[in-house]
């Protein structure tokens, strides 16, 4: 069972790297070549206004949400 646990671990670990990978890319490509299709940094930005607008309760799942991404 502890193996298993640690391959879906490994797994899930696996695509969140390259998820992170993938916006780092997008960021970057939105910096240098701006474009209406592509644009990531608007897409963090309303993101983070979802959470800021629902006061202290979205600013705590704000801070939730940012604690898995380490």
């Amino acid at each position: 069972m502890k193996d298993a646990l640690n391959n879906v671990n490994g797994w899930v670990t696996g695509l969140v790297t390259i998820f992170k990978s993938v916006i780092v890319f997008f960021v970057f490509a939105g910096i240098l070549y701006p474009t209406e299709s592509v644009n990531a940094i608007g897409g963090i930005i309303s993101l983070i206004k979802q959470f800021t607008s629902g006061g202290l309760a979205g600013l705590l799942a704000l801070v939730v949400f940012a604690s898995f991404s380490k």
